[in-house]
């Protein structure tokens, strides 16, 4: 079995980001990078997903920076599980709408656990189902974007990774409607305010970071209910030690 990803769907979903309407969502996303950036720290690299995010992550202090910006390295050739990479190969792992376009969500985060090392960090983005955007997503056009997508649930997402022994160090939502006109764009500043108060888990996109957790290993000291007393060798047994 292989765990593909939809060359179509990452297409559209380039092409959409580039529209007028969207920008004020490209914005979003640029914005919250910024300060999700002082999270994340590591020394190795590794960005899957849309390349026109990809300048927020890059960074002098990464002594090697990865990026994936098509999606050969996805398609899991020669009907392997795996991606092309050693076990516990990259610190930090940028997850940019990979998962909203991966045929087996579970089994890609499965990868992504294999070569995330100790301690490191995975940062995803992608859209929340449970939010305007996902309540109006059966009313839409299946075949347009971003509604051809698959949306996940803040819930759905971090359970995955909570199974697999990571925590949550980082999560908000953003971009709560939608649709954004020209009238309404004036105002979305301070409706992205209200929203990051009043209804912080229902905005359209989501940001996660996930620390992978490691468990030391802690020498346990036994102890013992009855005293063991060594006694004395008899004589008879020392002549036959002779």
């Amino acid at each position: 079995m292989k765990l593909n990803t939809d060359r179509y769907k990452y297409k559209e979903l380039s092409k959409w980001y580039k529209k007028p309407n969207t920008q004020s969502f490209k914005r979003i996303i640029n914005n919250q990078c910024s300060e999700m950036k002082s999270f994340i720290g590591g020394k190795h690299a590794l960005f899957i997903g849309l390349s026109d995010f990809k300048k927020k992550f890059e960074s002098l202090k990464y002594i090697s920076f990865l990026s994936i910006n098509e999606l050969e390295p996805l398609d899991f050739s020669n009907n392997t599980n795996k991606l092309p990479f050693e076990d516990d190969s990259y610190d930090v792992i940028i997850i940019m709408h990979a998962l909203d376009y991966t045929d087996d969500p579970y089994k890609f985060i499965r990868e992504l656990d294999r070569i995330t090392t100790d301690d490191g960090r995975i940062v995803i983005i992608g859209f929340n189902n449970f939010s305007l955007w996902g309540a109006l997503k059966p009313l839409m056009n299946k075949f347009s974007m971003p509604w051809s997508l698959n949306f996940y649930s803040l819930y759905s997402v971090r359970e995955w990774f909570k199974i697999l022994g990571y925590d949550t160090s980082y999560k908000e939502t953003r971009g709560l409607i939608p649709i954004i006109s020209k009238n309404i764009s004036k105002y979305l500043e301070k409706i992205n305010i209200l929203q990051k108060f009043l209804a912080p888990n229902i905005g359209g996109l989501y940001f996660y970071i996930f620390n992978k957790k490691t468990t030391p290993l802690t020498p346990v000291k036994l102890r013992f209910k009855e005293k063991y007393v060594v006694g004395a060798f008899s004589k008879s047994s020392l002549n036959r030690v002779k």
